[in-house]
């Protein structure tokens, strides 16, 4: 049953100062208690105070003072409305008075959303800031500091240090760094003359982080053996899927879509110098942590596109009720823009049972990815654009055709290093047996039948043989006709 309001009273009360000054303080009045009283922090001419109307004169040369206390009677009246609704007690209140500093009393996250926002573009992703904004409330709350929430920027002038120990608090040290400077951001925008850069820097602490370590290609088909439910194949199956993706990120495999392609054909499979399997069809997408970058994938390397029909298959069983079926590349009908709370479920979902079949989370399909094309001799520069790493200026800020196909060809060899293809031909026998469900499609049986284990021999062999015939189309000869086209 809805609390019945109540009848709390705020009102101004005036201290006189030496020199003809008036300090404003608040009073809190409710029924037969003795009132309270709180600074403002408001110090005005003794002249510039309306004994009658009970606020400073709109007078010319009252300008600021007047204007600093229109805030503070707009922060009163809502601190008042909360009061009188039961969403605080009459002590937050008046700490909430107290901590209140006219200058910038303003919301963080109402900053953010009405002029920090406006002057990004308009893709900028503004989730993890509003996810920092919502830990860090929640934070306050838990740690019995109710009255800095919501949470104005004054307050990480005033209560700078219980903002830090809080985000450490409740989080690793490094996440909460992280977090610090992220507001910091936010707080530099709205000025950087009382929030400069490295604002929280004493309170800065970072822990020696494990490295990733790559999927072994055994531990990925032992694995096979142990999928005894529809929930282990389905995470399995992600895993593979991300894999395929150059190691994508689980939240950003969930927006990729069917719009994302780049080139106008029809999405079917591509194997290496195979007829009717000859078109690479990429998608353009920019990840998470960098999106500002946008970078090419190759979406229907074989078995990719097995892979994602599968998944989609298992997630129709395990969950009808969320499966895309209006999308041919898009897994679900949410993804982690739309409701990152779904990903954080599904997130849990995939790390309980990929520890358990290969002891490693789905995080874990970047740094294998990565380590295997390193194998291959793949430089460093090209590990990091193959994983969206790289941003690319000036002269070179497209890809040409060269660039890109050398990705291509690393992707295709990287599939083939780590084994998938014969990976996922041994679970598609795993899954016909175990559960009794047919995955296999035309794509499947053919690359069976060719015995097909790899894309090609060398992608570095590929890359050269195509850049000569590349560079042999721009000399003066016409190599066909056996004559030169023209005179130096």
């Amino acid at each position: 049953m809805k609390k019945k309001r109540s009848n709390h009273n705020l009102s101004y009360f005036i201290k006189p100062l030496s020199g003809k000054r008036l300090s404003l303080y608040v009073r809190h009045k409710f029924g037969t208690q003795n009132p309270q009283y709180t600074k403002t922090g408001l110090v005005i001419p003794e002249a510039a105070w309306d004994k009658s109307n009970k606020e400073v004169k709109s007078r010319a040369e009252y300008k600021d003072f007047r204007e600093k206390f229109r805030q503070i009677d707009k922060h009163k009246n809502n601190l008042l409305d909360q009061l009188n609704n039961h969403e605080i007690q009459p002590k937050q209140a008046l700490e909430r008075v107290k901590l209140y500093h006219t200058v910038d009393g303003y919301p963080i996250r109402e900053y953010f959303e009405q002029e920090f926002l406006s002057k990004k573009s308009k893709d900028y992703d503004s989730n993890k800031y509003n996810s920092i904004f919502n830990k860090l409330e929640e934070g306050l709350v838990a740690n019995n500091l109710q009255h800095l929430v919501p949470t104005n920027i004054s307050y990480f002038k005033s209560n700078k240090k219980d903002i830090a120990l809080t985000l450490y608090k409740y989080h690793k040290p490094n996440t909460a760094t992280e977090y610090l400077k992220k507001l910091n951001t936010v707080l530099k925008d709205f000025d950087l003359n009382q929030f400069p850069d490295k604002y929280f820097i004493e309170y800065y602490k970072t822990e020696a982080v494990t490295p990733q370590k790559p999927v072994p290609t055994s531990d990925i088909i032992n694995a096979i053996r142990n999928i005894k439910t529809l929930k282990q194949l389905e995470a399995y199956l992600f895993w593979l899927y991300s894999f395929c993706l150059r190691g994508l990120d689980g939240q950003d495999v969930t927006i990729v879509e069917d719009s994302l392609v780049v080139e106008d054909f029809a999405i079917e499979d591509f194997i290496f110098n195979e007829e009717d399997y000859d078109t690479p069809i990429h998608i353009e997408l920019s990840r998470k942590k960098t999106r500002r970058r946008k970078f090419e994938v190759l979406i229907n390397a074989y078995p990719t596109l097995s892979i994602n029909n599968a998944l989609k298959t298992i997630i129709g069983i395990n969950r009808p009720n969320e499966v895309n079926h209006d999308d041919g590349l898009k897994l679900f009908k949410w993804d982690r823009i739309t409701n990152q709370r779904k990903w954080d479920l599904y997130s849990d979902f995939l790390q309980g049972r990929l520890e358990h079949l290969i002891g490693r989370s789905f995080k874990s399909t970047r740094h294998t990815f990565t380590s295997t094309a390193e194998k291959l001799g793949v430089s460093v520069s090209d590990q990091s654009a193959l994983i969206g790493n790289v941003s690319r200026k000036g002269s070179i800020a497209h890809y040409s055709q060269i660039d890109q196909r050398r990705m291509d060809l690393i992707h295709l060899a990287v599939i083939g290093q780590a084994d998938i293809i014969r990976i996922y031909i041994n679970l598609l026998k795993h899954v016909k047996t175990t559960f009794e469900i047919d995955l296999i499609r035309d794509a499947d049986r053919y690359a069976y039948s060719l015995n097909l284990r790899k894309h090609l021999k060398s992608w570095r062999i590929v890359y050269e043989q195509e850049r000569e015939r590349e560079l042999e189309d721009d000399l003066d000869y016409d190599f066909d006709a056996d004559v030169f086209r023209g005179k130096l």
